[in-house]
């Protein structure tokens, strides 16, 4: 009896020293801290996605609503390069792994594939929504900004699943 004492005391003193050990600041790579955003922008839209369908309010319905929210921050006096390039900018910041390439271009159009846009969803629905309802909500974004930056924007999922871009001037 006194070995069970023993050893409850034991486990017990353990437990207690254990949880009084101070809280530190953990240690996150750059790769981490690029997957932990990457998340988060995933799960973030993918709640704003569901919400919007739970209000009758499509996932490109919704995008577009970004859009206009996002409007005010792009002036299009800074032109067709300014637009594309960031655009191309924040596209390839979307997943850490992310592969692009350039197809096509001259000083009017461009169009550029990606990898791995779909990294989130490659074994199905993520956060209450699929694939395409994410594409369509990006699409309803993306046409709604290059539409005030006097620009098109159409995207599309080739035959190999690459995601292909193409901006051009109006």
């Amino acid at each position: 009896m006194k070995s069970i004492a023993f050893i409850f005391i034991c486990v017990f003193s353990v437990s207690f020293l254990h949880a009084q050990q101070p809280f530190t600041v953990p240690e996150v790579t750059n790769d981490q801290e690029k997957e932990i955003l990457y998340n988060h922008m995933i799960a973030y839209a993918a709640a704003g996605i569901t919400f919007a369908k739970t209000k009758g309010v499509s996932a490109e319905e919704y995008g577009k609503y970004i859009g206009e929210q996002f409007r005010p921050f792009w002036d299009p006096a800074q032109g067709f390069p300014f637009f594309a390039k960031t655009i191309m900018f924040i596209l390839k910041g979307i997943h850490p792994a992310n592969e692009m390439q350039i197809l096509e271009q001259n000083e009017k159009m461009v169009k550029f594939k990606m990898k791995n846009v779909d990294a989130m969803f490659q074994m199905g629905p993520a956060y209450g929504i699929t694939y395409d309802e994410f594409l369509l909500c990006s699409k309803g974004i993306l046409e709604t900004v290059a539409d005030h930056m006097k620009s098109d924007f159409s995207q599309e999922i080739d035959k190999n699943g690459w995601y292909v871009v193409t901006i051009n001037a109006k």
